[in-house]
């Protein structure tokens, strides 16, 4: 699971996320949808407009160059983009001007400990909240190796099933 953070401009309040995006594995471009991150948006839909493109052109896609070429970045967006979206989502509030409550320690520390936000001299100098800073990130590190062992598991579980299901078809 992604970890939430609390962010606030002006009084309005957004979570931020770290972490691997399960609901953009999911549910892709819906994601930014329900977010209104219309940039990200359209770099998650784009690959799938250029895949149906692709399709409605009466291309030769016996030729397995060309299919790869229109597949390829349907791909990308499926598995590579749950890995870095949420990262840019949150440094993309952090860039409109939203941060971290000044009471909320769990995401201050957070965002400071992975170097989205820089720490003050007021922190640098507070002995007690380094420390407790200290032992929120190594929370939220051990928490971030749990969730690759997760993934990795889902993904060989993926690579299982796809090879187990290849094996039936070319059997028959």
């Amino acid at each position: 699971m992604a970890i939430e953070v609390n962010l606030e401009k002006y009084g309005h309040k957004k979570k931020g996320f770290l972490g691997f995006s399960w609901t953009a594995f999911f549910f892709n471009f819906l994601v930014p949808i329900f977010r209104a991150d219309f940039k990200w948006f359209l770099i998650f839909i784009f690959p799938f407009i250029f895949g149906v493109l692709g399709a409605n052109l009466d291309l030769d896609f016996d030729n397995n160059f060309i299919a790869l070429i229109f597949i390829l970045p349907a791909l990308v967006s499926k598995f590579v983009f749950p890995f870095i979206y949420n990262k840019f989502y949150t440094k993309g509030l952090i860039k409109e001007g939203y941060l971290p409550p000044k009471d909320d320690d769990y995401s201050n520390a957070i965002l400071k400990g992975i170097d989205y936000l820089e720490y003050s001299d007021e922190d640098l100098l507070d002995k007690e909240k380094m420390e407790k800073y200290r032992l929120i990130i190594e929370e939220y590190e051990n928490e971030r190796k749990k969730d690759m062992h997760t993934i990795i598991i889902v993904f060989a579980l993926i690579g299982v099933l796809i090879a187990f299901f290849y094996f039936m078809a070319s059997y028959s």
